[in-house]
């Protein structure tokens, strides 16, 4: 059980990766892994894409908009998607930074934090932060001083290339202080939102050159 790897005993565990990297595929996959053995453990989610929260209520995962639908929860997952916007990374909101974490303790839950912009990873939440795992993530996106980018500068595995590490979207990369661990992510394609972008620039696929051509020739352009 994937999801359960990468808890493993800590309670606050953060997924960290460039934008694109694959982190929200990743984590409806660990969701998609871990409600084939456990149907039971309650699940909320926060700050998802509205179609991947959607797809998620197929694997009984509810959707929060904000912390106070959580005070009486206990016994469950928590996933923050873009755990920014709740301030927790906030040096003004270090009341309600501590206020979470002693919640999360007494009420015996479990939260993977996320977030699509890397230096969001400051020191604040980072020192809050007990365990690592890694998607692609460049130094030079790293706050100065933050624990996101001592774990980077001290990481001396296979993932390491020019003091970044680079990292396939089916992969995350546990940070533990005993070994290496890494992680298999199955694809999710109802999960993959930017699939379904247009692409600007490609050739219109209703488009009809030889009808293109008759009419610029009745419109004197050709």
């Amino acid at each position: 059980m994937n999801l359960k790897t990468i808890f493993q005993d800590k309670r606050i565990v953060a997924l960290a990766g460039e934008k694109n990297s694959g982190k929200s595929n990743n984590i409806v996959s660990l969701v998609v892994d871990f409600r084939k053995e456990n149907t039971e453990t309650a699940i909320y989610c926060y700050g998802f894409n509205p179609a991947v929260a959607d797809m998620l209520k197929n694997y009984n995962v509810i959707s929060v908009d904000s912390l106070e639908q959580l005070i009486e929860k206990r016994d469950c997952i928590l996933l923050l998607d873009e755990f920014q916007k709740l301030n927790l990374n906030d040096h003004r909101y270090r009341k309600a930074l501590n206020e979470f974490v002693d919640f999360v303790y007494h009420n015996n839950i479990f939260v993977l934090l996320s977030s699509p912009n890397i230096r969001e990873f400051n020191s604040i939440i980072g020192s809050k932060i007990e365990r690592w795992c890694l998607k692609t993530v460049y130094l030079a996106n790293c706050i100065n001083g933050s624990q996101l980018k001592k774990a980077i500068l001290d990481y001396k595995g296979k993932f390491k290339t020019l003091n970044s590490i680079v990292v396939p979207a089916d992969t995350i990369v546990i940070i533990n202080n005993e070994k290496e661990m890494v992680v298999k992510c199955k694809y999710v394609q109802e999960a993959d939102t930017k699939q379904k972008l247009k692409d600007l620039f490609g050739q219109n696929p209703h488009r009809n050159p030889q009808q293109e051509k008759t009419q610029r020739k009745n419109a004197g352009t050709f």
